[in-house]
């Protein structure tokens, strides 16, 4: 009887143990979605203007980085995430479809459509120009996601104020500042969490301007 209790007891603890994981490998399955959500995104923003600058780079690798991590436990995920960022970059004209399908899958709630809007735009303006190209994409994400055009000429509006403020000619020398690092006030050997910081440091500051 007891040999048989104890099959019974190891039985149900097997059976909890691959619910738990079947939870986590969807879970994980879950998170690699949507990272290729996010790098698909930001691939087409990156190269939406025909060319990748030097922090625009660094920051689209520390980003494969940091959402390998997220999903770590899932072999080949960075390569995977890179392959993805490699196809998606070359078809910039499918970026609202994309946005809408990522909204839908992960149901993103309007805060967090405008968050990562913000990144984008970030990406967007770092090398001190928002040209047309760039413009065409970030507005068709925004409306993918379901953010209006008066909302989104607002943001975009905040930005110009912001970028314009630090892309700035030299009055002495006549030399564009146009620095990504010296525009947000980091030194070249900034890692990706003080760029992070950064931003987050930035997006408090425009959010208190608005209040």
């Amino acid at each position: 009887m007891s040999g048989i209790l104890f099959l019974l007891i190891l039985g149900g603890a097997i059976f909890l143990l691959l619910k738990v994981q079947l939870s986590n490998n969807l879970r994980k399955q879950a998170n690699v979605n949507e990272a290729k959500f996010l790098v698909s995104l930001l691939a087409k923003v990156a190269k939406s203007d025909g060319r990748v600058g030097e922090l625009e780079a660094r920051l689209i690798s520390q980003v494969l980085d940091d959402l390998s991590k997220k999903v770590s436990g899932v072999s080949g995920v960075r390569e995977y995430l890179k392959d993805v960022y490699n196809s998606q970059k070359e078809n910039v004209d499918n970026a609202y479809e994309t946005a809408r399908n990522y909204k839908r899958a992960f149901n993103l709630n309007y805060d967090i459509c405008v968050a990562r809007l913000t990144f984008f735009l970030n990406l967007a303006y770092i090398d001190g120009e928002f040209n047309a190209s760039e413009q065409a994409v970030i507005r068709n994400i925004a409306y993918g996601f379901g953010i209006d055009k008066d909302t989104l000429d607002e943001i975009i509006l905040k930005f110009d104020n912001f970028y314009s403020s630090r892309f700035k000619t030299n009055s002495n020398t006549g030399i564009e500042k146009n620095d990504p690092f010296e525009v947000l006030g980091l030194s070249k050997s900034a890692n990706f969490d003080e760029v992070k910081l950064r931003y987050k440091e930035l997006e408090i500051g425009r959010a208190s301007c608005r209040e």
